[in-house]
C-alpha cells in the first residue's frame, strides 16, 4: 500500500465507505437476522416507535400489568398479559415481531424482558418508569 499514490489511497477509502454505508441503507432498521434488540427506552421514545410501527401487524404493545389495573387506563393499542402468567402466554407470540412492553413503574417489565430476551425475541422495548412515567410525561391512556 505504500507504494500507491495518496489519492488512490484516498478514492479506495471514500470507496470503502461508500459501500459500507450503502449497504447499511439496505436494511430495514431492525435488528440483522441472529441478533437481538432489547432494550429500555423512555416514554417519548415509545411514543414516537408505537405512531411510526403502530400498524405494522407484527407489532404488539404489551401491558405486564394485573387485568384491573389495565382497565383503569392503558396505552391505546395494548394488549394485556399479566406477568404473573407470562410463562403461559409467551409460547403464542412470534420471536420474530416488535414488543413495547410496560407495567406500571418496571418492575414486572423486568423479568418479561428477560423472559423474552432469553427465548430468543428479535426486538423488544421496555419503556422506563412504565405507565406511570408515561402519564407522568402527559402521554395519553384509554380506559376500558
Amino acid at each position: 500500500m505504500a507504494d500507491l499514490h495518496p489519492s488512490l489511497l484516498f478514492v479506495l477509502a471514500a470507496g470503502s465507505i461508500i459501500v459500507a454505508v450503502l449497504i447499511g441503507g439496505c436494511l430495514d432498521g431492525g435488528p440483522a437476522p441472529g441478533h437481538q434488540t432489547v432494550r429500555t427506552i423512555p416514554p417519548a421514545e415509545a411514543l414516537a416507535l408505537i405512531e411510526e410501527r403502530g400498524k405494522d401487524p407484527g407489532f404488539v404493545i404489551i401491558d405486564a400489568r394485573r387485568p384491573d389495573e389495565f382497565a383503569g387506563g392503558h396505552i391505546a393499542g395494548a394488549v394485556n398479559i399479566d406477568s404473573a402468567t407470562f410463562t403461559e402466554h409467551i409460547k403464542d407470540l412470534d420471536p420474530d415481531g416488535t414488543y413495547v412492553i410496560y407495567c406500571r413503574t418496571g418492575g414486572r417489565t423486568a423479568g418479561v424482558r428477560d423472559m423474552m430476551r432469553e427465548a430468543g425475541f428479535r426486538e423488544v422495548y421496555e419503556i422506563q418508569g412504565g405507565i406511570s412515567a408515561w402519564t407522568a410525561a402527559g402521554l395519553p391512556v384509554v380506559k376500558e
